[in-house]
């Protein structure tokens, strides 16, 4: 059976069109969208909230590598999950998913304060051949609801201490004695 040019094109055309339009269906977010899932606004000073931000990535497990209350800016790094890779041609390497945050804390009013969350998967990959580096932004809303929920948890604890008054040293074996371990849920994105 012999095909003519126009039939070929056609059936060409035919099987190539749904799989290119179907990538291009898959929902992309708005820079918008992004924005509005990152951040949000609170009603608290900016020291309150940039100690709050603070406290809840170290908890969550993230080394943090700066940060400056007068920028308001707050970088940290999480663990590395290393596996050992193996392609053909290439052979046996190594690759590195290392979870990234950052932070900008902004005073609005004396009173409303705007944090923005960035988190960033970075993957470093290695072999004989030499390697790369790649980052996805991570656009899962409910990492962001997650990290918001802890945020709004630390600033309450702190309000109510500013607002009670800050508790007095105590002598070093009663606060040994009630000290309690917590538990925190971590925000580390996998």
């Amino acid at each position: 059976m012999k095909m003519d040019m126009k039939t070929l094109l056609a059936l060409t055309i035919a099987f190539a069109v749904p799989a290119n339009s179907a990538i291009a269906k898959e929902p992309k977010m708005s820079a918008l969208q992004i924005q509005q899932m990152q951040t949000k606004d609170v009603e608290v000073n900016k020291g309150i909230a940039f100690s709050s931000v603070m406290t809840v990535l170290q908890d969550s497990g993230y080394r943090i590598g700066s940060a400056d209350k007068d920028t308001g800016l707050i970088t940290g790094v999480a663990s590395t999950n290393t596996k050992t890779t193996w392609l053909p041609f290439v052979g046996f390497g190594k690759s590195k998913k290392t979870p990234v945050v950052s932070a900008f804390i902004e005073e609005i009013g004396p009173e409303f304060t705007k944090i923005r969350l960035n988190f960033v998967m970075t993957k470093v990959s290695a072999n004989g051949f030499g390697g790369g580096e790649d980052e996805t932004p991570i656009l899962d809303p409910q990492v962001y609801q997650d990290a918001f929920e802890k945020i709004d948890q630390a600033i309450f604890v702190r309000q109510s201490m500013v607002q009670q008054g800050a508790p007095k040293a105590a002598p070093e074996s009663a606060a040994q004695s009630s000290v309690t371990p917590s538990t925190t849920e971590n925000i580390v994105p996998n």
